[in-house]
């Protein structure tokens, strides 16, 4: 029984969540029958900021997203989107408050006792903070499971079932409103194959279809389609520490895991003593890995790699001028992300985390 991969697994996953990195940079809007209007209440506490805003991907906070934070730490914000989306209340010290579903409601920005805050008052993001306090709900219980226990990987699949249930369930009841896309995009949609998120996109009501978010990810699965397993390899050429060189010769004739990390990403740093231990144990036989960072900043990339004593082969995806990042052709919707390539160039499996990734290797390269 592998009961610790299963927990590494939950652990890496929930910690995904909080590292949604949308890889595609697209910034296509279409029409929607009609804008929605924000109004926004709320009292920060403990907070030093001057003005609080409303982010949305594509619009440049402005006055008109925007609100001064009055003597008594009270705000009060409205402001007008195109259609309904995810947003993010900020304010003027970098700090992000709280996300929130844009719909024309009276919201309200409420201090929660344990630290932060929660925008609700309006049904829609009512309904989707109720499926999140389940899900964080059982989230919790997981992470309380005592691996050593005989019972641990039945509570273990017991538990993630009722979370899928209680996931897949409010997204089907919220196909008319932007609380299903966001569960459907940021959850759901993790470990789907391209064929059933089209079968679940088409689900969503006609005006859901038509947001940017979704549009953008219905472009995202033709990428993901082409790194499905079965599918070959993806040749893209690399920034690797001496020099450019092609994914397809660092693959050619061997057993290569091709692994999306950044220094920045706590679950991928998770995920290096099992890689170093991998390679340790078959670089001899032939094995390599290409690590391809999403960092911004080289210098700190490539220190990483250095003191660290990372000797397979390390890339750094920093595309120039025209060029598409290799996390976008690659199809990526978050990191720690990977791809096992066959000798024969083909993917034979992904996303292999701890045990799991030791484990695979073992099958297909011996003990």
């Amino acid at each position: 029984m592998r009961t610790k991969s299963f927990f590494t697994t939950f652990v890496i996953y929930w910690s995904m969540m909080r590292y949604i990195f949308n890889i595609l940079a697209l910034c296509l809007f279409v029409s929607c029958s009609s804008n929605v209007k924000l109004d926004i209440e709320g009292r920060l506490v403990n907070n030093s900021a001057s003005v609080v805003y409303l982010v949305v991907d594509g619009m440049e906070p402005d006055t008109l997203t925007s609100a001064p934070i009055r003597d008594d730490n009270t705000f009060r914000l409205r402001a007008e989107v195109e259609e309904p989306t995810t947003a993010f209340i900020c304010d003027d010290n970098g700090n992000t408050l709280s996300l929130l579903l844009t719909e024309s409601a009276k919201l309200r920005l409420r201090a929660l006792p344990e630290g932060g805050y929660i925008t609700e008052g309006g049904p829609i993001n009512d309904k989707y903070n109720l499926a999140m306090n389940r899900l964080s709900d059982i989230a919790e219980q997981v992470m309380n499971i005592d691996p050593a226990s005989e019972t641990a990987e039945e509570e273990y699949e017991s538990l993630m079932a009722r979370y899928h249930e209680i996931l897949s369930t409010t997204i089907t009841d919220n196909l008319d409103n932007i609380a299903g896309v966001e569960l459907f995009l940021a959850q759901e949609s993790r470990g789907m194959s391209a064929d059933d998120m089209r079968v679940r996109m088409a689900q969503f009501s006609s005006e859901m279809q038509n947001i940017a978010p979704m549009q953008q990810f219905a472009k995202y699965i033709e990428h993901y389609a082409r790194t499905e397993i079965g599918q070959s390899l993806i040749d893209v050429e690399l920034n690797t520490l001496t020099g450019r060189k092609s994914l397809a010769e660092v693959c050619k004739g061997r057993w290569v895991l091709i692994d999306f990390w950044a220094t920045w990403c706590e679950p991928c740093l998770h995920e290096m003593p099992t890689l170093q231990q991998a390679y340790e144990k078959y670089a001899i036989r032939g094995f390599e890995i290409c690590a391809i960072s999403l960092d911004m900043d080289p210098e700190r990339w490539r220190s990483y790699v250095e003191s660290n004593n990372l000797l397979w082969t390390n890339a750094i995806d920093l595309p120039a001028n025209g060029e598409t990042s290799v996390a976008e052709i690659y199809g990526l919707q978050s990191i720690p992300a990977n791809f096992l390539i066959s000798p024969q160039g083909e993917i034979v499996a992904k996303n292999l985390y701890g045990e799991d990734l030791l484990h695979e290797l073992s099958h297909h390269m011996g003990k």
